[in-house]
C-alpha cells in the first residue's frame, strides 16, 4: 500500500484533447500511461498525421531523455482521465542503471517506432509514374552488349 501512496505522487492527471507536449517543444520528462489513451501526431504540409495511439503500460516522451533534441511529435490525451506516471530525467538514469530490463524496452520500443516511421516516410514518398511516362529500362541503352 505504501507503494503506491509514493507513486501517486509521480502521476499527472489529464482530461481529453489536453495537449501533454507539443512537437518541436523541449522536454525533460517522459510519460508511462497508466490509464487512458493518447495520440502522438507530427505536422505535414497541410495536414496532421497520427503516429500512434497508446494505451495503459505503453510510454512516449523517452527520446528526449535520451539526447535532449526537440521533441518529434505532439501528444494528446485521447480520453477523460488519463493517468501518466511522470519520469524525470534523474529518475529515467536510475531506472536504466539499475534495471537493464527497462533499458531493453526502452530500446526495444525505439527501434519498433523508428522503423514504422522509417515505413510511414517512405511510403509519403514513393509515387508512382504517371501512365504517361515510360518505366527506366536497365540494361536497353546504346553500347551494351546484350
Amino acid at each position: 500500500m505504501e507503494e503506491m501512496t509514493s507513486l501517486k505522487k509521480f502521476v499527472k492527471l489529464y482530461q481529453k484533447s489536453e495537449v501533454i507536449f507539443e512537437e518541436n517543444s523541449l522536454g525533460n520528462e517522459m510519460y508511462v500511461i497508466h490509464s487512458g489513451k493518447v495520440r502522438l501526431s507530427t505536422k505535414a504540409p497541410g495536414h496532421e498525421v497520427v503516429l500512434a495511439t497508446l494505451g495503459p503500460g505503453e510510454f512516449f516522451g523517452e527520446m528526449a531523455l535520451v539526447d535532449a533534441a526537440p521533441r518529434t511529435a505532439t501528444v494528446t490525451t485521447e480520453e477523460d482521465n488519463t493517468r501518466l506516471i511522470v519520469l524525470d530525467q534523474t529518475k529515467f538514469i536510475y531506472l536504466v542503471s539499475q534495471q537493464p530490463a527497462f533499458a531493453l524496452t526502452i530500446m526495444h520500443v525505439l527501434c519498433k517506432r523508428i522503423r514504422e516511421r522509417w515505413t510511414l516516410y517512405s511510403g509519403l514518398f514513393e509515387k508512382p509514374l504517371p501512365p504517361s511516362l515510360p518505366s527506366p529500362q536497365v540494361g536497353k541503352g546504346k553500347g551494351e552488349g546484350g
